[in-house]
């Protein structure tokens, strides 16, 4: 879809970005918005931000196979992977509870740290106790370990030198 234009609908509980394009289609996207003072491009950004996430982890629809492995790539598309490492499972902390996605395919390690560093500042922004502390994202291989952590202040540190 191209988009043509792009509407912002705002209500006490949030905002939705609506993203208009030819004959009707539009995409909307609604969010939990913790920062008042975030304005129109913020709010589209962050929009733009939750859109790639679905589109890289997919969604039930785009489970490929019997192990139930999410191929979050184009289709046909070959893509290179890290020896024995995936698929991962991200692991979020947010106030006092762990969400978990599984079978998550990226190309590399490095793939999986932008994504864990990315999540971790979405989940600050989002956060109702904005001084959080320790772990934000642990993201797990295929054998169970850890192969990537980042905590709070690293993710608050990434976000102070981007809006630099």
């Amino acid at each position: 879809m191209q988009v043509l234009d792009t509407a912002i609908h705002a209500s006490p509980k949030g905002a939705t970005v609506e993203f208009l394009g030819e004959g009707g289609e539009s995409i909307a996207v609604t969010m939990v918005v913790s920062d008042p003072l975030l304005g129109d491009a913020g709010l589209i950004d962050r929009a733009r931000e939750m859109m790639l996430q679905c589109a890289a982890f997919g969604g039930p629809s785009e489970r490929d196979g019997p192990d139930g492995k999410v191929n979050a790539g184009r289709p046909g598309a070959e893509r290179p992977s890290d020896t024995n490492q995936g698929p991962y499972t991200f692991e979020y902390r947010e106030g006092g509870s762990v969400r978990r996605l599984e079978g998550v395919e990226l190309p590399d390690l490095e793939a999986v740290r932008h994504e864990a560093l990315r999540s971790a500042i979405d989940l600050l922004d989002d956060a109702a106790e904005p001084l959080q502390d320790g772990w934000a994202v642990r993201v797990r291989g295929g054998d169970g370990a850890v192969v990537v952590s980042v905590d709070f202040e690293e993710a608050r540190q990434e976000r102070a030198s981007a809006a630099m």
